[in-house]
């Protein structure tokens, strides 16, 4: 379960009308255009201009051929800017693999960050891990800027999965992530851990705060978000972190690891 309506009026309108260009631009290029989904932050709640990628999940029917995938990236990759985030952050994908992700192949994954600009075509490729929660968030929960309702097209996924994606996430955000991101991304994970809702960042450190009331690393978290700080982790931050993932670790049966 996922706890927002996956409704239009959730998302900054800016974003909205952003995702419909790049709809026009898809569905033009693919006649197999199975539905264009607003997910991440814009969806959730809690998106920040100065901090939040917009995140899309395109749904095509079939995977097409490397050049073909190349020239979606490239096309979309020009269309991209300006972003009202920090920018795009794409993935097309099937609607085979919307409906059971498996290794989480796709077609094109397209990225416009500062700090991560890239292209990578699906053929060839070992399959994308981030599709995992990407797929579990959209089923219940994404905006559907084109297409049928989320729940018709996309899967639901496993408990085991979802949290295994989860500790991973955790594992890759005490290197690559801010403080406040890594702290309130642990905050969700042991959210859905307890009750199998995902959330946005925000909402996650709200949750944990009703439970654990004047916490300090999650107090401070959800201050430097909310005034669009960026520190890095501190010591105490990064305890909270790694004591987390050693109990979700715990919760993921050993084959699901």
């Amino acid at each position: 379960m996922i706890d927002a309506a996956g409704s239009p009026d959730a998302a900054p309108a800016d974003v909205l009308r952003y995702v419909r260009r790049l709809v026009a631009v898809v569905a033009a290029m693919r006649p197999d255009l199975v539905g264009v989904y607003l997910h991440g932050s814009a969806a959730l709640g809690g998106f920040d201009p100065a901090g939040s990628d917009v995140d899309v999940l395109v749904v095509v029917g079939e995977p097409s051929t490397e050049a073909d995938q190349r020239r979606l990236g490239e096309v979309l990759f020009a269309t991209a800017d300006p972003c009202p985030g920090t920018g795009l952050e794409l993935s097309a994908v099937t609607a085979a693999t919307a409906a059971t992700p498996g290794a989480c192949p796709f077609v094109v994954h397209v990225a416009t960050r500062p700090d991560k600009r890239e292209i990578v075509v699906g053929t060839g490729h070992p399959g994308d891990p981030d599709l995992v929660l990407h797929v579990a968030v959209c089923r219940e929960h994404a905006i559907a800027v084109s297409g049928p309702p989320p729940a018709r097209v996309f899967g639901a996924v496993p408990r085991e999965r979802v949290l295994a994606a989860l500790v991973t996430e955790l594992r890759w955000g005490i290197e690559h992530e801010s403080g406040p991101d890594a702290v309130l991304n642990t905050c969700r994970a042991v959210r859905y851990a307890a009750d199998e809702m995902l959330c946005s960042k925000v909402a996650g450190g709200d949750w944990y705060l009703a439970r654990h009331p004047g916490h300090p690393v999650v107090v401070a978290a959800l201050s430097d978000r909310r005034r669009g700080a960026r520190p890095a982790l501190t010591p105490a931050a990064v305890r909270f972190v790694t004591d987390a993932i050693t109990e979700l670790g715990l919760a993921i049966p050993d084959q699901a690891k």
